[in-house]
């Protein structure tokens, strides 16, 4: 399973189209973090799965009405994403209360935006954070598709159920 995420385009919807040209092979799914809505409805990628949320800057947005989320849960396979914009959280000064929420809820994969800053990490059990976990927990931030150097990250999942994150470029 290949997962795109893409986060904070930012009007630039042909980043958002050159990321998904870009890609070895078709994702199998995309996952945008917000900040962008009217970018990634009116983009052509056509035949990928899309499950966005909406960031800070989305309020004032045609595809932006009181149901829209600001956070989801997703299986895929037997892996549990749980992602965000990340403002609710305060991203940008502390990640505890995000990993804290996502550890709550399960997840195996915490995805976040807002920061417009590429980051990966993975949390063992007893890590740095003080977050108790029974196992591994993936963090991710793939940065700014709308922002130089305009950003993506992708989420490989193989047939064993390992993670890897990575992230990439469009420019």
């Amino acid at each position: 399973m290949n997962i795109l995420v893409l986060s904070d385009s930012h009007s630039r919807r042909s980043m958002i189209e050159e990321a998904v040209a870009r890609q070895i092979k078709k994702p199998d799914a995309i996952i945008f973090l917000g900040d962008g809505l009217r970018d990634i409805v009116s983009a052509d990628i056509s035949g990928v799965p899309v499950y966005s949320v909406a960031g800070n800057c989305d309020a004032g947005s045609v595809f932006f009405d009181s149901n829209t989320p600001q956070e989801q849960n997703l299986l895929i396979g037997d892996k549990r994403i749980f992602f965000t914009h990340g403002h609710k959280y305060g991203v940008k000064s502390t990640l505890s209360p995000l990993l804290c929420e996502g550890v709550k809820r399960g997840a195996d994969i915490i995805i976040f935006g807002h920061t417009h800053m590429p980051f990966e990490c993975e949390l063992l059990p007893d890590n740095a954070y003080g977050i108790k976990t029974d196992r591994s927990v993936y963090v991710m931030n793939p940065g700014s598709i709308g922002d130089y150097p305009y950003s993506f990250g992708n989420i490989t999942i193989d047939r064993e159920g390992r993670v890897l994150l990575s992230h990439g470029t469009v420019k």
